[in-house]
């Protein structure tokens, strides 16, 4: 297969690979300082933290099975190979990567704070190809270290890199019980959620554990059950606390709501998390398992966007809103006090990860409805054309939208699944103006990175020129999931300070 877009990405994966990799370890750093050249650091810690490489992971396997050259595989492979025995904590089985623990390249060890994955969603179909049994054990390990009462599935985004009871894995012991409930430390985010899901489908799928796949599904049905039961609207966990910080944030009348509390409020990052990320996950988990195993998941993803655009879409984009479909906005909150503060309550505009949300479960689910509200958003980005004349469109603005998160890559991917579920090729006309447009924006020496500062390894961008490329054979291709790339070290720096 030879196209322009497989050029682009094969030179950026070999730049890539000579810029960011060393002789002593086949791990890679993050990224670049594009002003010195050097790789990114955090205080002299040079980084190399594998869950914010997990979308260059993809591309590399994506560029071999498009071109059905092995080398940037055997690559991978000979990179991914040393990560899981480099960064596996003998005591925990858990990596050191996510949002609080990295690794110093430079100096050859973990920094470690805690384990945290938030929306990270590793490629896990080439973790377990590596080392099925040390990804078996990561995620027990996951689990049990993140789970807090597996009665309720009560859990907390933060686990401890400590020794445990292996034979604790998957134990009989969940009862469910009535939902949301009062607890004040752990914090049953979605973000978190939905990544302890993802990877015990993936140990179901690659070592058959089917205690993985039943609790996944438990774990599923905690987000389910707090659904209203008139408007089908649902928030981001299934416990808040007591006294309530999102009461706190509000001006009167909300503020003496019973019923206001984190798990009835829908804010801008509840729409982009729970009805963005976490149902693009929750859509390739179901295609992924088929419907014997994945509906529950389809299920959950339509429900929640039926209600979302029941309740929350307006002018082409969404406003914040109560699980009663009380809608609410920056002017009902207090500035600087509570959880819920104005910023939180900014609608979300029209963008390209919920197009993908509206796309893909179009695709999957035959519900015309969503190739409306996809289309309705579509115009709301710029595409200005009647339902049906996609690839009459002239491209919208990079500037206009597509440079926050993985918007650019999303909407790619959103014009594909159109493409693929109505077989219009209107759609692949769009994707390919469209994504010559960013190339204009982009560029591949800085690792396709809209920084002027920082070149990250992370983009999504070249998997998706890479599904564009592949046309038909496009499903051969590792799958995208719209994930978050960060490295906070507040947790690391506060361990440091008390061990000192």
């Amino acid at each position: 297969m030879t196209d322009h877009y497989i050029d682009l990405v094969t030179r950026f994966a070999d730049d890539a690979l000579d810029r960011l990799g060393t002789e002593q370890s086949p791990l890679l750093y993050d990224g670049l300082d594009l002003a010195s050249n050097a790789p990114l650091r955090w205080e002299q810690h040079a980084l190399s933290n594998l869950a914010c490489q997990q979308n260059f992971l993809r591309a590399l396997d994506a560029l071999s099975a498009a071109t059905g050259e092995v080398r940037h595989r055997h690559r991978a492979d000979e990179w991914i190979g040393h990560a899981l025995n480099e960064l596996r904590d003998p005591e925990s089985d858990l990596l050191y990567w996510g949002g609080h623990s990295s690794y110093d390249l430079g100096a050859g060890a973990p920094i470690v704070g805690n384990h945290e994955l938030k929306c990270v969603y590793p490629h896990y179909d080439y973790l377990f190809r590596t080392d099925a049994r040390a990804m078996q054990r990561f995620v027990d390990a996951f689990w049990h270290q993140h789970i807090w009462d597996w009665s309720t599935l009560l859990f907390n985004r933060h686990g401890e890199y400590e020794d445990w009871d292996r034979a604790r894995a998957w134990p009989a012991d969940f009862t469910g019980g009535p939902v949301p409930m009062i607890e004040n430390s752990a914090l049953s985010f979605v973000n978190t959620g939905s990544d302890l899901i993802l990877a015990a489908i993936q140990d179901y799928r690659h070592n058959g554990e089917a205690r993985a796949l039943d609790w996944a599904h438990r774990l599923l049905g905690r987000y389910e059950a707090i659904r209203h039961p008139e408007t089908g609207l649902a928030g981001y966990q299934f416990n808040h606390r007591d006294p309530c910080r999102v009461r706190l944030s509000f001006k009167p009348p909300f503020d003496q709501r019973a019923d206001v509390n984190e798990t009835t409020v829908v804010t801008n990052n509840v729409i982009r998390t729970r009805y963005g990320r976490a149902a693009v996950t929750y859509l390739n988990i179901y295609e992924a398992l088929g419907p014997a195993d994945g509906r529950p998941f389809l299920d959950l993803v339509v429900r929640d966007l039926h209600a979302l655009a029941d309740h929350a879409l307006e002018d082409g984009g969404f406003t914040a809103v109560l699980a009663d479909g009380t809608r609410i906005g920056p002017e009902h909150a207090i500035d600087s006090i509570g959880y819920c503060q104005p910023p939180k309550l900014e609608r979300v505009p029209a963008e390209g990860l919920l197009f993908l949300a509206y796309a893909r479960a179009h695709r999957l689910s035959g519900a015309e409805r969503f190739l409306a509200v996809a289309l309705q958003l579509a115009r709301g980005m710029g595409w200005t054309a009647e339902t049906g004349e996609a690839g009459r469109l002239s491209p919208p603005s990079v500037e206009a939208w597509s440079l926050a998160g993985q918007n650019d890559a999303s909407a790619l991917f959103g014009l594909l699944d159109l493409h693929r579920a109505t077989g219009d090729d209107a759609y692949h006309a769009a994707a390919r103006s469209f994504a010559d447009l960013l190339l204009r924006h982009y560029r591949s020496d800085t690792f396709f990175s809209a920084d002027a500062v920082r070149a990250d390894i992370d983009s999504a961008l070249p998997l998706a020129l890479l599904h564009l490329a592949a046309g038909p054979r496009a499903p051969e291709l590792p799958v995208f999931y719209p994930n978050l790339t960060y490295f906070d070290p507040k947790i690391a720096i506060r361990r440091r300070e008390r061990n000192a």
